[in-house]
């Protein structure tokens, strides 16, 4: 009953902000439960999703889902929309999956958080997309087998930033269009894998990986000018494995791997 309540509840709050095209429509989530689907859609400026009132003082306080298998999506259209989501699931049931979009957009950012509480999720699913100007999105990952993906078409100064801790963990990102892009990726993983794959203008790339056994692998594409990129990859038997290819001008890459 509860999870059904939570569905309702929500449900009404994104109709609301879908006719409160004004500003700062706010939706607070704190739900409990397996098998939730959870659906938001917030069209507008200033629109906030966090934790409930009495749980943080600022926009910056994540609203939290707690449990397996759960499918959340969250769609923002619109200038200074915030993004705050934090997903504890356990290890042992099923995956959950976060889908989140942004479009038409100016100064939005978005911060998920998958495991968050020091209890690691498995095989958990996260994608974003963004569209527009100056969003910055920012996902945090514990676990194993998690996969991260995030697109941004169009505009110019979007940042993704990617940090995951835990095995097999995949990370792919791609920009297409725009300029002054930047994609920045931290793995820790033992069998890990990013891809980045990049087209337009003074973009940068960032990608720091930690591997073992069967570990670190790092492919990355790039058409443009004016881009800087930099691989680090280290571990303590090998595996380290870096395909790069450039096809622009006035790019400066570092690639350092260490495999003992």
């Amino acid at each position: 009953m509860k999870i059904k309540l939570a569905k309702i509840t929500i449900t009404m709050l994104a109709i609301m902000s879908m006719f409160s095209y004004a500003a700062d429509n706010s939706i607070y989530i704190d739900q409990a439960g397996d098998g939730a689907t959870i659906s938001v859609t917030q069209d507008g400026s200033g629109n906030v999703v966090r934790a409930l009132p009495g749980v943080g003082t600022t926009n910056q306080s994540p609203a939290k889902i707690y449990g397996d298998g759960n499918q959340v999506s969250v769609s923002q259209v619109g200038s200074g929309n915030v993004l705050r989501l934090g997903i504890n699931s356990d290890t042992s049931v099923g995956a959950s999956t976060v889908n989140y979009s942004v479009s038409n957009s100016m100064n939005s950012s978005a911060e998920i958080k998958v495991g968050t509480t020091g209890v690691a999720s498995t095989a958990a699913t996260i994608n974003v997309t963004q569209s527009g100007n100056t969003s910055a999105a920012v996902i945090t990952s514990l676990g194993a087998s998690n996969a991260i993906t995030v697109n941004t078409t169009g505009g110019a100064s979007n940042s993704a930033t990617i940090s995951a801790v835990g095995d097999n963990i995949t990370a792919t990102t791609a920009v297409t269009g725009g300029g002054a892009n930047t994609i920045n990726m931290d793995l820790t993983s033992t069998g890990g894998t990013s891809s980045a794959t990049i087209a337009g203008a003074s973009n940068t790339v960032t990608v720091t990986q930690s591997g073992g056994v069967n570990g670190a692998q790092s492919t990355i594409g790039l058409t443009g000018t004016g881009n800087t990129i930099g691989v680090t990859q280290t571990g303590t038997v090998a595996d380290n494995i870096s395909n790069l290819t450039i096809n622009g001008s006035n790019s400066t890459f570092t690639i350092n791997q260490t495999a003992r």
